[in-house]
């Protein structure tokens, strides 16, 4: 029998998705509407899973800050997600239609917005400036990162370090702030709280490159959105990049699709087949492989327990995704 890897954090997860209801919760009932579409499109919980793993790990005991400032991370995730959608032109999220295409474009952006100031209220009661301090530059570096994006899409020579700031910014550094943060409000030494966030960060890198992955090979059920959306949008992708900038005998064609501002749906099969062609989703697979390596080393620094079996467990889910 597979122990899911939230099983010893299941109860503490419930009093989170209560935390989360109740601060959706407006005097406008059409914008508690909206957030509430949101939120209940699911999602894998991961980020207030790690704070709540990170906290418990380092034996900490106060519950109470810890369910506030996991909520307060999911809420300012789905709040990037909202804007993310509207900058993608995307027509689902998590299989369910976008907010901006079900509630219109202000009305999304506002419901964003609203998400965003709830995360911060619950992070900023916590009256402790080094909190504060974790989740603002986790903020800093989506807002730098989606910005690096957007100068460089169609551009098929973008460096391979430009794409890890763009993905480290995007998902590694608020998946390592939630660990950092949750070790910090549980007590833990410098070491610890330095240990769970090098965690949380390689986690972050090696998820977001699995996304990669599965842009290019999913399951569109699964998935909930069509395969390709990174090839149709020119965003960067791992193993498109490692395709589009090798010597592989559909280097040259893949890259052509990318720089185009419009592409058909044959374009991106076609391309989609070019990079399945290569060995590139295999060494990116790889790379995802080594940081998931490097984040279970990082756990060494702590003390065995269930929730150390926990994240360990987690760390193993990474390369299993198929969603």
């Amino acid at each position: 029998m597979v122990v899911r890897w939230d099983a010893s954090i299941v109860d503490d997860l419930r009093l989170v998705e209560a935390e989360i209801t109740k601060s959706v919760r407006s005097r406008q009932p059409l914008l508690t509407e909206i957030a509430t579409h949101v939120i209940n499109a699911g999602g894998k919980r991961m980020r207030p899973g790690i704070a709540l793993l990170s906290f418990h790990s380092v034996g900490g005991k106060d519950k109470e800050k810890i369910i506030q400032l996991a909520a307060a991370f999911e809420l300012i995730h789905s709040a990037t997600l909202v804007h993310d959608d509207i900058n993608d032109g995307a027509d689902t999220r998590r299989g369910t239609i976008a907010a901006y295409r079900k509630y219109g474009l202000q009305r999304a952006l506002i419901a964003g917005d609203f998400l965003f100031v709830q995360g911060f209220r619950l992070g900023g009661a916590m009256e402790a400036q080094e909190v504060v301090e974790m989740v603002a530059e986790s903020c800093t570096a989506m807002a730098e990162s989606e910005i690096l994006q957007i100068e460089v899409e169609r551009r098929s020579a973008t460096p391979l370090d430009t794409y890890m700031s763009i993905i480290g910014g995007k998902t590694a550094r608020p998946i390592e702030a939630s660990a950092r943060v949750g070790a910090y409000i549980g007590g833990g030494s410098t070491d610890e709280i330095e240990a769970l966030g090098r965690f949380g960060l390689n986690i972050g890198y090696a998820f977001q490159i699995m996304d990669d992955i599965l842009d290019l090979t999913g399951d569109r059920k699964t998935l909930g959105k069509p395969l390709g959306m990174d090839i149709l949008d020119s965003k960067a992708n791992l193993p498109l990049m490692i395709a589009m900038q090798g010597h592989y005998p559909g280097s040259d064609r893949i890259a052509e699709v990318f720089e185009k501002d419009r592409k058909t749906n044959e374009e991106i099969n076609e391309t989609l087949d070019l990079v399945q062609a290569t060995d590139a989703l295999d060494i990116a697979r790889s790379q995802a492989k080594d940081l998931r390596d490097a984040a279970l080393d990082a756990l060494k620094a702590i003390s065995p327990s269930k929730y150390k079996d926990s994240l360990i467990a987690l760390a193993g889910t990474v390369l299993e995704r198929t969603y």
